[in-house]
C-alpha cells in the first residue's frame, strides 16, 4: 500500500521496498521500513556472521518507526512529511543502537549482534531535499539526470584505506576484508552515526540498498535498471532484487526506492 505525501509544490514523494532472502543463504537478517505517510524510509542490515543479525535490524527499524511515529502524533497525515534535522537523525539512530545493546545484555546468546543502518526523510516544503543518517556500509544513491551518485560513504575497513590512499578503488571491489565494517549499530559502547542533507529536483529517484545490492553489481548497473524501471518505485525494486538473485544472490537483498509524482 503506498500512502502519499504532498509538498507545498504538489510534488508527492512515495516509495515501495523489497526484500529477498537471495540464493545463498539460509534465513534473511535484512529488515526495511517504508513510511510515506510522513517522509521516512529505513534499511537495515543485521550482520552476518554474528548471533541474531536478523533480531538487530529488526529491533532497529522498529525502534526508530516507533519514535518517528510517536514524534508525528496519532494523525501522521496532519504532520505529513515534517522536517528531521541532521541532528535528530542521528539520535534516532543512536538510540537504536543503545536499545540493540539492552536486548543483547538482557539475552546474552544474541551479545555481539549488530546491524546496518540507513534512514532517509524528505520534509514538506517549497524547497524539497532530502535528509539521511546512516551507520556501515547500507547505502543511499540519487539519481538525476542519468547519473547515480552515491550519498553514503560505507564504514568499512577497505573504504578506510581507499580515502586514505592506501588501496585503489578497483582493489578495494574485491578485496578479501571488503566486509568488515568499522560501523554499526549494536556495536560497542557508542556509535557515531554520519549524516548529510540534498537538494533534491522533481526528477530525482533515490534508493537505499543493502550489500546484498552492491556486492552483485556496479553503480552503472544498477543506474540502467533504475532508469528501464521509469518512475515506478515498485518495478525499480523487483528488477533490482531480480538482477541480484540472476547474478547468483551471494546475501539477502534489500532496496527501498523512492519517486517523486507530481
Amino acid at each position: 500500500m503506498m500512502a502519499r505525501s504532498k509538498t507545498a509544490q504538489s510534488i508527492t514523494w512515495r516509495g515501495a521496498g523489497l526484500t529477498d532472502i537471495g540464493q545463498v543463504r539460509s534465513s534473511n537478517q535484512d529488515a526495511f521500513a517504508v513510511l510515506n505517510d510522513i517522509g521516512f524510509w529505513i534499511v537495515a542490515d543485521g550482520m552476518g556472521g554474528h548471533a541474531g543479525g536478523d533480531v538487530a535490524s529488526r529491533l532497529a527499524v522498529e525502534s526508530i518507526t516507533e519514535q518517528v511515529r510517536r514524534q508525528a502524533g496519532t494523525d501522521s497525515l496532519s504532520q505529513a512529511g515534517q522536517a528531521w534535522t541532521e541532528t535528530q537523525l542521528r539520535q534516532l539512530t543512536e538510540a537504536a543502537h543503545h536499545t540493540i545493546c539492552k536486548h543483547a545484555f538482557e539475552h546474552p546468546l544474541l551479545g555481539g549482534m549488530g546491524t546496518t543502518i540507513v534512514v532517509l526523510s524528505i520534509p514538506s516544503g517549497s524547497i524539497p531535499h532530502l535528509s539521511l543518517a546512516y551507520a556501515g556500509d547500507s547505502r543511499a544513491y540519487l539519481l538525476r539526470a542519468g547519473a547515480l551518485l552515491q550519498l553514503t560513504q560505507d564504514h568499512s575497513l577497505v573504504e578506510e584505506h581507499v580515502r586514505s590512499g592506501q588501496l585503489s578503488p578497483q582493489d578495494a571491489a574485491t578485496h578479501p576484508l571488503r566486509h568488515v565494517l568499522t560501523r554499526a549499530l549494536g556495536i560497542g559502547d557508542v556509535v557515531e552515526p554520519d549524516s548529510s542533507t540534498h537538494r533534491l529536483q522533481p526528477d530525482d529517484l533515490i534508493l537505499l540498498c543493502t550489500d546484498g545490492l552492491t556486492k552483485m553489481m556496479d553503480d552503472g548497473r544498477i543506474a540502467d535498471i533504475l532508469l528501464h524501471a521509469g518512475r515506478s518505485p515498485e518495478a525499480a525494486c523487483l528488477a533490482l532484487v531480480e538482477e541480484a538473485n540472476r547474478r547468483g544472490g551471494e546475501d539477502n537483498v534489500t532496496v527501498v526506492v523512492c519517486a517523486a509524482t507530481a
